[in-house]
């Protein structure tokens, strides 16, 4: 079976308004990996803002050609379109939104999980200039305890607020990890599984940040949950974008992953449990 992965296109981003390529007709299926559209987005108290969605139409038009392939379409939310992502697939036939769902291509289980916030990144997040200097965990976790039990009452709240939000990250671990996994083995009788996501395993060369990016340069800003599934059940491939610059292939956990990047195109061929991934064609300007 071959797959035709597609990376972030961000179509209206710039007037960029991709169109499917001629030689896309040769591949099985086409899975994207969200961010079909852009958002426009601003930068506000250190939180993300987002603002207008553009490329609508032209994400319409693109999934109305890929319909056109007469092949399965599968395709996942990405951070910037996730609050319109059914609205570029509405009127197909052959295009399916598969956050939170499962599907089955030939004789593979593949299962997608998509972004549903715009800073979507790891599950739990720490800021490491903060930890910076902690030479004992233990000692500075009862210097702050004394200090929120006494008179600073700004402390206290503080860290009432700081363990009510780690709290909060877990929780959305939690739910992410026993997402993915109900979903990743609900094909038990299959012959190999395929994930398809927005934001690529944490703490790999998939999920790293520019050192130029504003607010979380240089940091790992993938999936905690989708690194732990794959430490714990047999996944044949992912296929994966959200960090730009991280586009390229990874095997993390004995699966080939693959950051398909901005406006990439990768031909993925999967055969007898052997995987290979090559350059394809990138949509036509």
């Amino acid at each position: 079976m071959r797959l035709l992965v597609l990376g972030d296109l961000h179509l209206g981003e710039d007037g960029y308004a991709g169109r499917p390529h001629p030689s896309w007709e040769r591949f099985d299926a086409v899975l994207t990996v969200g961010d079909v559209a852009h958002s426009r987005v601003s930068v506000a108290n250190g939180t993300l803002q987002q603002e207008e969605l553009v490329g609508l139409e032209e994400a319409n038009a693109f999934f109305e050609h890929l319909d056109e392939l007469d092949v399965p379409v599968l395709t996942v939310p990405g951070n910037h379109d996730h609050h319109r992502h059914e609205e570029f697939i509405d009127g197909t036939t052959g295009v399916r939104n598969l956050h939170r769902a499962t599907a089955d291509l030939g004789s593979c289980h593949v299962f997608g999980f998509g972004s549903e916030l715009l800073d979507d990144g790891p599950e739990v997040r720490y800021d490491p200039d903060e930890m910076t200097g902690i030479d004992d965990p233990d000692a500075w976790l009862a210097r702050t305890l004394d200090r929120a039990t006494g008179d600073d009452t700004e402390a206290a709240d503080a860290l009432r607020d700081r363990l009510e939000e780690i709290d909060q990250q877990f929780a959305t671990y939690s739910d992410g990890y026993e997402t993915l996994t109900s979903l990743a083995t609900a094909g038990e009788d299959s012959h190999g599984t395929i994930g398809l996501t927005h934001v690529p395993p944490f703490n790999t060369t998939l999920d790293q940040v520019a050192e130029s990016f504003p607010r979380i340069g240089g940091r790992h800003w993938g999936s905690i949950a989708l690194t732990n599934l794959l430490t714990d059940h047999d996944i044949s491939f992912v296929a994966c974008g959200h960090i730009h610059e991280a586009e390229g292939v990874e095997t993390v956990a004995g699966t080939p992953c693959l950051n398909a990047g901005y406006r990439s195109a990768y031909d993925v061929a999967l055969e007898n449990g052997d995987v290979s991934i090559t350059d394809a064609e990138p949509p036509v300007e």
